[in-house]
């Protein structure tokens, strides 16, 4: 009976292995019959048939055939490839797409690009209420969400901060942008940008602007994403002692994400300067940085620094702003 079992639950295993398309085999004689989900610098995706998805470290692969194509970069200042077939045998990784002939890889650098559909984003919220001589109320609100695309981008932000203390108000800001991406080549891309800011106690109380330039984004390492962008922006301001009009200026992005190996902890930072060019120090700078941490299923915890300073001085002579905030809030 035993002998029967054993040979029946061979025989259910060769199957099996004829029916998949594909086949990852490593290099403690385990055999995994399925198909390639993704890669990345160090590890891979398997989707075994009755089993599900494995990660499989690459140095533990001996061989993989697989039928299913997917997008691939060979390296961070690389182009990536679309339509490529994995293949390894003893060891040696090579790559066939359909753009060009078969060639050999180093398997250290090779990952799967993100699907070309995609949305992500992070949600958070942060309330301080404070009681005692001088009673007081801060609610903030930030949003940061983007709409990936084949061929363009589309990135929404939102931040609002809003105070009260002893029922009057003592800080209205918002600031709230869209960027339109148009994707080219080698991480390069071209924008349209506009932009709403407003801040009542500032010397900068309120601006409008809109504008195009060029960008590029870079991935030095495999969680690790860089991006810098710049170009003409055409602005209208109000200042509290210079009244209001409508000038040439520039603006200057840029941004870090950094998905760490540590618990799920993220890492960011993030800069934007605008100025008005016909204002001698007419300019804002301002930046975020800090680390998100996962609570539970989508839910995330935030640390933040948030710096502002400006060229002209606000009602009290100061020039900048900084604040720490403790936020909880949603990723997707």
């Amino acid at each position: 009976m035993l002998k029967t079992k054993r040979g029946v639950a061979a025989l259910l295993l060769s199957v099996s292995c004829t029916l998949s398309a594909g086949e990852l085999r490593l290099n403690n004689g385990a055999v995994l019959p399925g198909e390639l989900a993704s890669i990345s610098a160090d590890k891979l995706v398997w989707k075994a048939d009755k089993i599900g998805e494995v990660t499989v470290s690459k140095a533990d692969i001996t061989s993989l055939q697989t039928s299913h194509a997917i997008a691939v970069q060979e390296a961070p200042d690389k182009a990536a490839r679309t339509d490529c077939i994995v293949h390894v045998e003893s060891s040696l990784w090579s790559l066939d797409c359909a753009s060009r002939v078969p060639n050999q890889v180093a398997f250290a650098q090779l990952h799967s690009m993100p699907p070309a559909t995609s949305t992500n984003g992070k949600v958070t919220t942060s309330l301080d209420i404070e009681r005692g001589a001088n009673p007081s109320e801060t609610i903030e609100f930030d949003l940061a969400a983007r709409w990936l695309r084949p061929t363009h981008r589309h990135n929404v932000d939102a931040s609002v901060d809003y105070e009260t203390s002893d029922g009057d108000t003592t800080e209205d800001e918002a600031d709230a942008s869209y960027q339109y991406d148009l994707l080219r080549s080698e991480g390069w891309f071209w924008f349209g940008r506009t932009r709403y800011y407003r801040d009542k106690f500032e010397a900068l109380q309120e601006a409008y602007s809109l504008g195009v330039g060029i960008g590029r984004e870079f991935t030095p390492l495999d969680d690790l994403r860089l991006s810098v962008q710049g170009g003409p922006m055409e602005i209208h301001y109000v200042y509290s002692d210079q009244g209001s009009g409508t000038e040439p200026g520039g603006a200057w992005r840029w941004s870090m994400d950094w998905q760490t190996p540590w618990r799920g902890i993220k890492a960011f930072h993030s800069g934007d300067l605008g100025w008005i060019f016909a204002i001698d120090d007419g300019y804002l700078f301002q930046s975020k940085s800090g680390v998100t941490f996962p609570l539970y299923e989508g839910l995330i915890g935030e640390v933040r620094l948030d710096y502002d300073r400006t060229g002209v001085n606000a009602f009290e002579g100061s020039k900048k702003d900084i604040e720490w905030v403790l936020g909880l809030g949603y990723k997707w």
